[in-house]
């Protein structure tokens, strides 16, 4: 309204007592606010004297933390901000909402946040405990025995695997050439760009191919785990 040339009186409905309300005020410099973002920012280790509500955005979305840390920071300024603003309006309309259930709230997001991402976890409600939890969580390792089949003769057998770390995140790939005796003929394994999971099998099965190229071989088997890149292979 302001930009349009109309001034008004303005009133912040978090504060006891009562400033203007502004976007900085109300997400970054109010009481309420202050103590929401020292909660969670302190407890990760970080924190937000001498820099503005931008700064902090960005310091939490590039927080030189565990990859599977790295999405919940990177969120964090969003439910804050978004749970703040669901406090002024409850406010505006005669609401009393504490900031003990602004952090509640915003604490319970994560939680579902993790959860979503990791189900069989049991993942703690209080944010110093997920990050901890987080810290030390060890993924169990999960397995399945496949039989290898030999190529017919004359054949070279391609079996290609990518993966990224964080997806997107620290890629790599390798890949192994086997003839019809099972004798490796070339292996590889390196890393590459970050990137996507997928990004990471295509650059792997690509890599492959042009390798068997350049060593003339023309009959070949290629075997990868990722049912996108060979759905796409197969459409064209």
């Amino acid at each position: 309204m302001r930009r349009l040339g109309y001034f008004m009186p303005s009133r912040c409905w978090c504060c006891a007592d009562p400033k203007e309300e502004t976007l900085v005020h109300l997400f970054f410099t109010s009481k309420a606010a202050i103590i929401v973002w020292r909660d969670f920012l302190l407890r990760a280790g970080m924190y937000m004297e001498g820099l503005s509500l931008h700064q902090i955005i960005t310091k939490c979305g590039t927080a030189q933390v565990l990859p599977r840390i790295k999405p919940i920071m990177q969120v964090l300024p969003s439910w804050i901000v978004w749970e703040l603003w669901k406090r002024r309006n409850s406010l505006n309309y005669g609401k009393v909402v504490s900031i003990s259930r602004v952090i509640y709230q915003v604490s319970t997001t994560l939680q579902a946040l993790v959860q979503e991402r990791k189900p069989g976890l049991q993942v703690p409600h209080k944010w110093q405990d997920l990050i901890t939890m987080l810290e030390h969580y060890t993924p169990s390792l999960k397995f399945e025995k496949v039989i290898w089949e030999f190529p017919l003769e004359g054949w070279i057998k391609v079996n290609t695997d990518g993966s990224s770390r964080g997806n997107p995140g620290r890629s790599t790939i390798g890949y192994c050439l086997r003839d019809e005796s099972g004798d490796v003929r070339y292996a590889l394994g390196r890393v590459i760009a970050e990137g996507s999971n997928n990004k990471a099998e295509a650059v792997a099965i690509v890599e492959a191919l042009r390798l068997c190229r350049t060593l003339n071989f023309t009959q070949i088997w290629l075997q990868t785990d990722s049912s996108l890149n060979r759905g796409i292979i197969e459409t064209t």
